[in-house]
């Protein structure tokens, strides 16, 4: 199975001690250097860098900067998102892990199958690799990550869990 990700779903999970889901759902994850450098050299610091600098499971390929449909992604997205939106058509990844709205929009246009941080961590769940989401996905609001109430309402209905809050 390949899978692609851009940089959000590996600083998020990051961010609440879950990066660990990636690797136990998908074996491997491949990310253009463009996202390796946003996270590891351009993140320093930051959530994600530390573990991402040091998993054996991520593998970094390199993107074709002159690539028509990598030059076309990037006028409306971040590099990063375009390289690896690029790097998704081109290996015909079975998954691209994405949560920017506009990559998620243009990667399902080019019909790449979409999942993000709240879609790994609902996968988690279905596969019995967790217990609960729920504290995960309040989590990931407590600590700046947007996620409105409904959508944490429908994520946790859907996986038939209680809501812990409501505001």
């Amino acid at each position: 199975m390949i899978v692609i990700s851009d940089a959000g779903p590996l600083i998020h999970l990051s961010l609440i001690g879950r990066i660990d889901l990636l690797p136990r759902l998908y074996k491997r994850i491949l990310i253009p250097k463009q996202v390796q450098q946003e996270v590891v050299q351009k993140g320093a610091g930051l959530a994600g860098s530390a573990e991402i600098s040091r998993a054996g499971w991520i593998d970094v390929a390199e993107h074709a900067p002159g690539a028509p449909l990598l030059q076309l992604l990037s006028i409306d997205l971040e590099l990063g998102e375009a390289a690896a939106i690029w790097l998704a058509v081109e290996q015909q990844a079975e998954w691209f892990l994405s949560d920017d709205r506009k990559a998620r929009l243009a990667a399902e246009k080019l019909g790449l199958n979409v999942r993000g941080s709240l879609g790994v961590i609902a996968e988690a769940k279905r596969q019995r690799l967790i217990p609960t989401v729920a504290p995960l996905l309040y989590e990931l609001r407590a600590k700046g990550v947007w996620l409105s109430q409904s959508l944490i309402e429908k994520v946790l209905k859907e996986l038939g869990e209680e809501v812990l809050e409501t505001h």
